[in-house]
């Protein structure tokens, strides 16, 4: 029935990935960002990380948590979405993690390399590259041992700038959380139940675009926020204001963003749209710029350690892709 085919078009949608990652978390700088070289540097987002034991290459764009659904209902505002069609009229994204945003299963709130841990499908025992980019049994970022970590410190009830990357434009939308660090420093101990008790709010009604550290080319322009139907209850999270291409595909066929047949909704400034990247030149996004949103550390939380959690809900990929940094608040 109806079923089928939305999930065999969903099937269709991951192979619009590809392996070499799709986004992460940039500022502040992340465990992928050996002693913060790379932060926002223009076009680098990706060029963290490490390679694993194995000989795997693990970029910092390629930790994520693939083949995630929503169970429950949709409980996304209509004016939250970011991909609307509906080929021969069925929505091939209505369990995508986005349509519910923070209630999709997650395997790692730090992302797992090769977003599929158990296999692809799930004990599939090869260990292989996966439908949709990516590749299993990767591990856990909060199990992996990252040189050269920086710490950020913030402070309690100021308000700091946080930033991501995309490689791929799979729309949806993110939310930052932090989660205490056990006074051991211990990561194992990082859940996304932990991380969904601290969910922060946004300090503005501004977001921004920005091409590498040069703050002159910082773009300005209002934000989309909801606390509508998210996970936690009453969390705050941002639309992903980048539109896509109007095609279920996004515009990876295109060889470039310029969206020959129109977008997705209304860029937030000129040029600001597309995909990032496409089939003719894959693996090198067009994309050169990070997105960035004013945070609102609380006034009242414990001073410590933490880690921060970047969160990117897909709608066009049933995808969570997922970032922490070592934060200390004081």
């Amino acid at each position: 029935g109806n079923m089928s085919l939305v999930l065999f078009l969903s099937g269709l949608v991951l192979l619009f990935g590809d392996v070499n990652g799709h986004g992460n978390m940039v500022w502040p700088p992340t465990w992928f960002d050996k002693q913060g070289h790379i932060g926002m540097k223009k076009g680098e987002a990706c060029n963290g990380g490490v390679v694993l034991e194995d000989g795997r290459v693990a970029p910092s764009c390629m930790w994520f948590n693939n083949y995630t659904f929503i169970e429950g209902p949709e409980t996304l505002e209509d004016s939250m979405k970011t991909y609307l069609n509906r080929p021969y009229g069925v929505d091939p994204f209505a369990k995508h993690p986005w349509r519910s945003p923070g209630a999709a299963h997650i395997f790692s709130p730090c992302g797992v390399a090769g977003g599929n841990p158990w296999g692809c499908p799930i004990n599939d025992l090869r260990h292989g590259p996966c439908p949709g980019g990516g590749y299993s049994y990767g591990p856990y970022a909060e199990y992996y041992k990252f040189p050269g970590v920086l710490t950020t410190t913030w402070k309690r009830g100021s308000v700091v700038e946080a930033a991501w990357s995309i490689m791929a434009n799979h729309g949806g939308g993110y939310s930052y959380r932090l989660c205490k660090l056990p006074p051991s420093g211990n990561k194992k101990s990082l859940t996304e139940q932990c991380f969904q008790k601290i969910p922060l709010k946004f300090a503005s009604e501004n977001q921004w675009i920005q091409y590498g550290n040069d703050k002159s080319t910082r773009i300005t322009f209002k934000a989309n926020y909801t606390t509508v139907g998210t996970t936690p209850k009453g969390s705050q999270w941002a639309k992903n204001p980048i539109p896509a291409c109007n095609t279920v595909e996004g515009g990876w066929e295109y060889p470039d963003s310029r969206c020959r047949t129109g977008v997705q909704f209304p860029p937030p400034a000129p040029g600001l749209q597309g995909y990032g990247d496409n089939s003719f030149d894959p693996g090198n996004t067009s994309f050169k710029f990070n997105i960035g949103d004013y945070l609102q550390v609380p006034k009242d939380i414990a001073p410590g350690k933490y880690a921060l959690s970047w969160r990117w809900d897909c709608e066009q990929t049933s995808q969570v892709w997922a970032t922490c940094a070592d934060i200390k608040i004081v």
